[in-house]
């Protein structure tokens, strides 16, 4: 309680706000040297391809295709997947394009100005976050006290949990679409308690603004409802008639959206609530806690992705447990406050939106909205009140040494999030051959910890025009070793120890909502994989890759990861049996 009241009397002054935008820049800037991702490999190679067409034609193809990622058409997955830029097993209807042109001209720009250099392309996401700090400081203001506004900013701006956002390039569209929901709220609440009538219009717009900029512009809807809710004055249905030109807003972007066929489908990474209505409910009831752990604490919700189920269980129940701990502090002294439930019920809708994506840090922007000025509240609260028992004097405690000491520290690290997970890119792009005559070959992969360094390389190679193999060929990713025999001069029998994408990790390209069926066989043509036992969750067990050419061929490029490297690998003389290591 002591460091407590030491921030809150730092941030009393006139100018704490400005102080408290200052800090959280220096505490950001190591996100400027965080590189590139995947994400980013791709845009450039989208833009290149753009180039193809002329004048408008070009950017308005980089427009509706800078989030493109897999467009679920079977005959172009079918093409893709013979050059290799996607696996054998991946879905017949996969697909993952996002409609965000005012997010993809942010790309534009940088592809335009300085299309190499990572450095200025964060700087400018950066020029983002300083605008949504400066919004959000202006809500703030526009609802709390003048030291709680602040304090509230502070909790928002020094969470780690911005670190992550702030170092993939790519999400800057959930930084840009919180920006224009922050305007969407201020212009409403202007318009409802000042009687500014250019309000009346201008929240739809900055509203439609928000979700031609990310899906996750969405959770603005939250607020804006909880504001009818809790804040606004009249009879009920007077107040959710007034959401009206917000919903007519949101049923024509879904309309279009859905008409250009645009979302995300037989993959992992996200759920459409209206396509797959179980999975989204199981799937918002599993993260809703870990994603609001996450929010209140250092622990990154990314990671529940590849916890065991054993740790899962745990991380589940502790996420649980703490939430229910902090209620219990925190809402008998909220009961009588509508400004804390509008911050709350905001913060809860949010995780809609955030259920659809699964649980990561840089998709809390929206979440934080609502949980910075309600943790700020408890705060206040119990400085000006100081809890008589030890328990709830604790846990405020343990909450303010998390956000306001902890936090602070972990966000410079954070910055770096991307660098970290992208490090391994490079690796795996030098690692393979650069000659002309690598263009003649078929690079096949037997194992490699996930596809992405490969589909990473590929539209590096494509943007750059740098020569890179005429084919590729993953053969397996998993967690686990991998039995490699060979079962004639043409064919290698492969069974990973717990079968082939064991991991949620390494299910982006086919989720197990679409299984495999024993005796099912993907042709391709120098490469046949028969499927000849499958697991109890539909995944292959065992699968017989058939070549067209001997093994030893000259047209194969072999190779095998190690870490975040490709090695030469040999296969194994007919009848014999190799295993592969997996792991880093």
């Amino acid at each position: 309680m002591r460091y407590l009241n030491w921030v809150m009397a730092r941030l009393a002054g006139r100018r704490a706000g400005r102080a408290v935008i200052v800090v959280a820049l220096v505490l950001v800037l190591p996100s400027l040297f965080s590189g590139f991702f995947i994400d980013e490999y791709v845009q450039a190679a989208r833009w290149r391809a753009a180039h193809e067409h002329p004048g408008m034609a070009g950017i308005g193809k980089f427009l509706n295709e800078c989030f493109l990622f897999a467009g679920g058409d079977q005959a172009a997955l079918q093409r893709e997947m013979e050059h290799g830029m996607v696996a054998w097993w991946q879905a017949p209807d996969w697909k993952i394009h996002f409609w965000r042109p005012l997010s993809a001209g942010t790309h534009a720009l940088d592809l335009l100005l300085w299309p190499r250099n990572a450095p200025l392309m964060h700087a400018h996401t950066l020029f983002w976050f300083l605008g949504l700090l400066c919004a959000l400081y202006a809500l703030y203001r526009r609802f709390l006290t003048s030291r709680v506004a602040c304090l509230a900013l502070a909790l928002y701006a020094w969470d780690d949990a911005r670190g992550q956002v702030l170092s993939w390039i790519a999400k800057r569209n959930v930084l840009i679409s919180g920006v224009f929901g922050i305007c969407t709220i201020i212009a409403y609440d202007k318009w409802r308690r000042d009687g500014w009538r250019p309000g009346a219009w201008l929240a739809p717009l900055m509203l439609a603004a928000g979700l031609l900029s990310a899906e996750m512009g969405l959770a603005t809807t939250g607020f804006l409802f909880a504001y009818a809710l809790c804040l606004d004055k009249g009879p009920l249905w007077r107040r959710i008639v007034r959401l009206v030109p917000h919903l007519i807003v949101v049923a024509v972007w879904q309309a279009v959206y859905a008409a250009g066929g645009y979302g995300a489908k037989a993959t992992v990474a996200y759920v459409h609530p209206l396509a797959e209505p179980v999975a989204y409910v199981m799937q918002l009831l599993e993260i809703a806690p870990i994603v609001s752990l996450g929010q209140l604490t250092p622990i990154m919700s990314d990671f529940w992705g590849i916890y065991p189920p054993a740790l899962k269980v745990t991380m589940f129940l502790l996420a649980a447990a703490a939430l229910v701990v902090v209620g219990r502090v925190a809402w008998p002294r909220f009961t009588d406050k509508p400004l804390a439930r509008f911050w709350l019920i905001g913060a809860g809708l949010s995780l809609l939106p955030i259920a659809t994506a699964g649980p990561m840090d840089c998709n809390l922007v929206f979440l934080g909205f609502g949980v910075a000025p309600a943790l700020a509240m408890v705060f206040a609260n119990a400085l000006d009140k100081p809890p008589s028992l030890r328990w709830p004097r604790f846990v405020v405690a343990t909450l303010a040494v998390c956000n306001l000491a902890i936090a602070p520290l972990l966000l410079p690290a954070k910055c770096l999030t991307m660098l970290g997970m992208g490090f391994g890119l490079p690796l795996t792009d030098t690692s393979i051959p650069r000659d002309a005559a690598v263009a003649r070959k078929t690079l096949v992969a037997v194992w490699v910890i996930s596809e992405g360094g490969l589909y990473a390389s590929w539209n590096h190679r494509y943007a750059e025009g740098i020569p890179g193999p005429g084919k590729m060929r993953v053969l397996a990713t998993s967690f686990s070793n991998v039995s490699v025999t060979r079962l004639d001069e043409l064919t290698l029998r492969l069974r990973p120890e717990h079968g082939f994408y064991d991991s949620t990790f390494q299910q982006l390209m086919r989720s197990l909502s679409e299984p495999f069926h024993k005796g099912d066989v993907v042709k391709l043509s120098n490469m046949t994989a028969a499927v000849t036992e499958i697991t109890v969750d539909g995944r292959p067990l065992t699968v017989d890759f058939r070549f067209s050419a001997p093994l030893e061929s000259p047209e194969w490029l072999w190779m095998r990861g190690e870490g975040f490297r490709l090695i030469a690998w040999t296969p194994p003389k007919t009848g014999e049996t190799v295993v592969v290591k997996a792991g880093f």
